[in-house]
């Protein structure tokens, strides 16, 4: 079996501590990972409103214990708190993580926005986005991000035409079954997008079936053994209150003999043989556990 490890960090608390912890971990286990992180202020704060907007919202954050996973530090910032700024904040750790080895690329800069509205976005709107997304990016690592993380799975039409001109080396922004080039409105993007295809912790625990006891169990009933999988980690979760279910996975998944797949060596080897990559169309779909739409793969 074959996993790449993709780990959104959304907020200041996610790179101060899960994701600090997960990098130590990882690094201590030579496994490899891609950690895409917000690098403008974090305003969790204002993702309370999605409780008039999405159905679900309240379920989810109630079955997995968002106040625990978050903090109230979090769950107010940038409403009776002030934001943090997060990439400024953590120069030093986030090189350190490159250092380490680990692909470290932008996940947006304002997460609550991107989240709610990018897949709306037209180009230029979009643009002014990853343009000050980049700005930070440049200020710690003093060159252009080759990779990009949508916040939510969000993506679109304006998103992705703002990227092309970048030239980046691929984007992760949808939930999928592989590597495809986009096709939108009969065009077909040149920048390689590479799906999540696997449900997200977050997601599995608002399913009525699944425990944090049974939680392990359950997730490596999702991989499959005939493809590469792509599993996004969250650093509030999984390297915070679920950090131990994360250890056992991880070692259940050794003793397996698992194959450690590192997105941007991917990437690049997809690349050199870009004509056998399919081309999909995506659309906006729901997915089990997770309030609200995200941006899918299609296959019609």
């Amino acid at each position: 079996m074959r996993l790449a490890l993709k780990i959104d960090v959304d907020t200041y608390r996610g790179i101060e501590d899960g994701a600090t912890r997960l990098a130590a971990y990882l690094a201590s286990r030579k496994i490899p990972a891609s950690f895409f992180v917000t690098l403008g202020p974090d305003e969790s704060g204002w993702a309370a409103l999605r409780l008039f907007r999405h159905r679900g919202f309240l379920k989810k954050m109630q079955r997995t214990s968002a106040l625990s996973v978050y903090g109230w530090r979090t769950v107010l910032s940038g409403t009776l708190f002030p934001p943090r700024p997060m990439g400024n904040s953590f120069k030093e750790k986030l090189l350190s993580w490159r250092d380490s080895g680990f692909e470290v690329s932008p996940h947006g800069y304002n997460h609550i926005r991107w989240h709610d509205r990018a897949a709306e976005w037209n180009e230029s709107r979009a643009q002014t986005e990853f343009e000050r997304t980049a700005a930070i990016y440049r200020f710690i690592f003093d060159r252009d991000p080759e990779s990009f993380a949508a916040p939510g799975w969000q993506a679109g039409k304006g998103t992705w035409a703002a990227m092309e001109k970048k030239h980046l080396l691929y984007h992760s922004d949808s939930r999928g079954e592989g590597p495809y080039f986009p096709k939108i409105g009969g065009e077909v993007l040149k920048t390689l997008e590479i799906p999540t295809t696997l449900p997200t912790w977050d997601e599995m625990l608002a399913w009525p079936d699944v425990t944090p006891e049974n939680l392990v169990e359950r997730t490596f009933q999702q991989f499959k053994s005939d493809k590469i999988n792509v599993w996004t980690l969250h650093a509030e979760f999984e390297g915070n209150v679920y950090f131990p279910q994360f250890k056992d996975l991880m070692k259940r998944l050794e003793e397996t003999n698992v194959e450690w797949v590192f997105l941007p060596a991917w990437a690049r080897e997809l690349m050199t043989q870009r004509n056998e990559i399919p081309c999909s169309g995506i659309e906006q779909a729901e997915r089990p556990g997770r309030a609200g739409k995200v941006t899918c793969q299609s296959h019609g």
